[in-house]
């Protein structure tokens, strides 16, 4: 299958391992301090919160599966159709509510908008690589078919 390391260039290892450095930092954050949430919050607050940590997990977890399938195209485990394909994509992630996280204790609301912020720069990134991918297509289809005739 044919490998266009180009697709990728705009992602230097240098930055992925520094994405996946914080995100697997936020990751350890965010179950140290859910873990240890202050039992005398009211029943709302500690709903809000722990609706609040699904959404941070989720984020996060996603984060980590889309740069660990970079690593994995950087180790030659995987082929761009796989790298691109829709089961490996970046999946959705529910926005925080600003109005909730104001009522949150302070390093949840802003472990909630770090995780967020993350999420879209992880977010940007693949888009623009996925856009570049889809765009080169007709050339991957062409380097198939030459591969398949030798």
């Amino acid at each position: 299958m044919y490998q266009d390391r180009n697709a990728t260039d705009c992602l230097t290892p240098k930055l992925l391992d520094s994405l996946y450095s914080e995100a697997l930092v936020m990751a350890d954050e965010a179950r140290s301090m859910f873990e240890h949430v202050e039992a005398d919050l009211p029943a709302r607050i500690s709903l809000a919160l722990s609706c609040e940590s699904l959404k941070v997990t989720t984020r996060l977890m996603q984060v980590i599966a889309s740069l660990l399938n970079q690593k994995a195209y950087r180790a030659g485990e995987l082929t761009l159709d796989e790298l691109y394909s829709d089961q490996r994509s970046l999946g959705y992630a529910v926005a925080s509510d600003e109005a909730v996280l104001q009522q949150l204790p302070a390093h949840a609301a802003n472990l909630g908008r770090a995780s967020e912020e993350l999420y879209y720069r992880v977010h940007r990134m693949a888009a623009r690589l996925t856009r570049r991918y889809h765009d080169a297509e007709p050339v991957h289809a062409l380097f198939d078919r030459i591969e398949r005739a030798f």
